[in-house]
């Protein structure tokens, strides 16, 4: 018997950590700009809230045991604060509000934004022109609560947040589709694994010795990052992020080379399978070899987004051919599923997080209301049916590979995604002034294609199978932490930038320079300026999805075949370049471990990794913690962000 997990103190622990996490979520990632717990695979707020509630938990049992939490309750909780800080993340809600205000607050005679865009807006989903709404949320000093600024927003994102909503819903549904198939499939979910490990009872985590020496290294160390904020004289730690470049030529041209350590880097690249960690050091590696080579016979160089030699676009290419292949392989399965949807029992889906039935129409009708909002705010039915189905399986591939190999992070950035893929092609000239304004809105779908809610799904599905949970009741879990998510980032996000101001100094974010002036600044280059078609950007497309290919079939062919086709997912990835050198240090220790220890050692070490895990995201919460009661303002190197 399955049980849910779901009971009124869980509900209620989940009720109120919801707004407190949005609230926290905004202060770190969008106000400070210093810990971003939702760029990577695994968000360290929620395994922190997971231990501290492990710690009561355990406290409780001794003295009323009766009281104390059960694991489904404790493993309800965290897929709560995972699709919470999921939705209101970096990668998500923080990227919207600024991208439908900023274009306004950012027109200028000179960038003649007025005379391009403002007439194709859509100005039922757009904030009031007019009036101080968006002045003071740019000013600061202000508050959501009165001058008619709650009700301003309230229309805008009344549609907005049901668009959301529908997103959500649309890729539980592929969840609820794809779940057995890659069940049978054996994926490990290495990134749902830690939460289920830490929560196991009678697995002596915590009384295992070589965790706690781990542990206590990772939270000494990132602890020690916040000393020179008060003793200038004490020595820094090199933890985060460092870039080394030269200007000669044509050197220079491969751009920063960052190395990194993270002590959490090295406990999820220790999960990694060995080829595939060999690849995710490699090919970021190789893509500045690329650039490189550009410069010596003079294409280009510095530019790895939109000129030779094209990373982001062969990266985009072996995106849609790894969805190729992951369609292909689950074939058998999706044509059970398409005859059950039209009423053919086929497959017994009655412990599915929906029936099939549901979840193929639930899909259907899902796109259908993405294609109509899309419509609706000015884009053609056609347009939106490719940029749609193009996004989607650029989201079936990073859920695939997470679900696989859980990459510590994966992006596809910046600009660079599906609607960008069609302007090369087929140049944009093809397209309507109004399908490119609606691409622009949609901004906070196609940045980076980092942190879509289907990863996070898939994972909460396991562990709801691993945990022996009622994956019906937990898909009700899914969508309403997801739900709730939402209209808490809505409000924390405007709640907290009406206070500090998006253009004041107190605010060290990204949300004026990125999320609102980039996609409008792209859009009025491309409204002032047609462009043909991008041949060459069109042959990195084909050559990426040939080389996915190749590397496929090579590994299927020859075991001594070193280079995974995951791995060339990253070629042009900042993300995955920032932490090549943890990832390389780990494959060594991890080659050498199994080389001459075999997996009993392995296993061995494996509580160390995990308690590099916990013990940098335990510091560097309890970081955010005193930075956010003392009003520090912690330097960006002491925090868990970079990524």
């Amino acid at each position: 018997m399955r049980s849910s997990g779901i009971t009124w103190r869980s509900i209620l622990i989940a009720i109120v950590l919801i707004p407190l996490n949005a609230w926290w979520l905004m202060q770190i990632e969008h106000i400070r700009n210093t810990d971003y717990a939702s760029t990577t695979a695994l968000f360290f707020n929620a395994v922190s809230i997971l231990i501290i509630l492990l710690g009561l938990s355990a406290l409780i049992r001794w003295l009323m045991p009766s009281l104390a939490l059960s694991r489904p309750e404790l493993l309800v909780i965290y897929i709560v604060a995972v699709a919470g800080t999921n939705i209101g993340g970096h990668d998500q809600l923080q990227i919207l509000l600024p991208t439908l205000s900023y274009v306004f607050r950012g027109a200028d005679p000179a960038n003649r934004w007025a005379q391009l865009i403002h007439p194709l807006l859509p100005r039922q989903l757009m904030p009031p022109e007019q009036g101080t709404t968006i002045p003071r949320l740019y000013e600061g000093g202000s508050s959501l609560y009165y001058s008619g600024h709650l009700s301003a927003w309230t229309g805008p994102l009344l549609w907005w947040g049901g668009f959301v909503i529908v997103v959500v819903f649309t890729m539980l549904c592929v969840c609820a589709i794809f779940r057995r198939q890659w069940d049978n499939e054996r994926l490990n979910y290495p990134i749902a694994e830690v939460p289920l490990w830490i929560t196991t009872p009678k697995r002596g985590l915590f009384i295992n010795k070589l965790m706690w020496v781990a542990f206590g290294l990772a939270f000494t160390l990132r602890i020690l990052t916040i000393l020179p904020h008060f003793f200038p004289a004490f020595p820094q730690i090199p933890l985060g992020v460092h870039y080394y470049s030269t200007d000669t030529m044509p050197w220079r041209a491969a751009g920063s080379i960052p190395i990194s350590s993270f002590p959490f880097i090295y406990g999820l690249a220790y999960l990694l399978p060995l080829q595939l960690a060999f690849s995710c050091w490699f090919f970021p590696l190789f893509g500045r070899l690329q650039l490189l080579l550009c410069a010596v016979l003079g294409l280009a160089y510095g530019s790895a987004h939109g000129d030779p030699p094209y990373l982001s676009q062969q990266e985009l290419g072996a995106f849609l051919g790894v969805s190729g292949f992951i369609i292909w392989a689950a074939r058998g399965h999706l044509k059970k599923v398409w005859r059950q949807a039209w009423g053919t029992k086929v497959l017994d889906d009655s412990d599915e997080p929906m029936p099939y039935q549901v979840a193929f129409w639930g899909f259907v009708v899902g796109m259908g209301v993405l294609i109509y909002f899309a419509s609706f705010a000015g884009m053609r039915p056609l347009t939106a049916l490719i940029y749609f189905v193009g996004l989607m399986a650029v989201v079936l591939t990073t859920a695939r590979i997470r679900a696989e190999f859980g990459l510590p992070t994966i992006e596809l950035c910046c600009q660079v995604g599906v609607d960008d893929a069609m302007q090369r092609v087929a140049g944009n000239q093809m397209w309507t002034p109004q399908d490119k304004t609606v691409w622009a809105l949609f901004f906070f779908l196609n940045r980076t294609h980092r942190q879509f809610p289907m990863s996070n799904q898939m994972d909460a599905l396991h562990i709801a199978r691993q945990a022996n949970m009622s994956l019906r009741w937990v898909t009700v879990v899914i969508l309403a932490g997801f739900a709730l998510g939402t209209v808490a980032a809505l409000w924390a996000w405007l709640h907290v930038s009406y206070q500090v101001g998006l253009e004041s100094a107190r605010n060290m974010g990204p949300a004026v320079w990125a999320f609102g002036n980039a996609p409008w600044a792209k859009l009025a280059s491309t409204l002032a300026f047609p462009r043909p078609p991008n041949i060459p950007s069109s042959v990195a497309y084909l050559v990426g999805m040939g080389v996915t290919f190749f590397l496929a079939a090579m590994r299927t062919r020859f075991l001594w075949w070193p280079f995974h086709p995951v791995g060339y997912l990253l070629v042009g990835s900042v993300g995955p370049l920032r932490i090549w050198f943890p990832i390389f240090v780990t494959w060594l220790i991890k080659s050498a471990i199994l080389r001459y220890g075999g997996h009993t050692m392995y296993r061995q070490a494996f509580p160390f990794f995990i308690g590099l895990i916990l013990g940098d995201f335990s510091a560097g919460f309890l970081r955010t913690i005193i930075d956010l009661a003392y009003q520090l303002y912690l330097p960006a190197s002491s925090g868990l962000g970079g990524l």
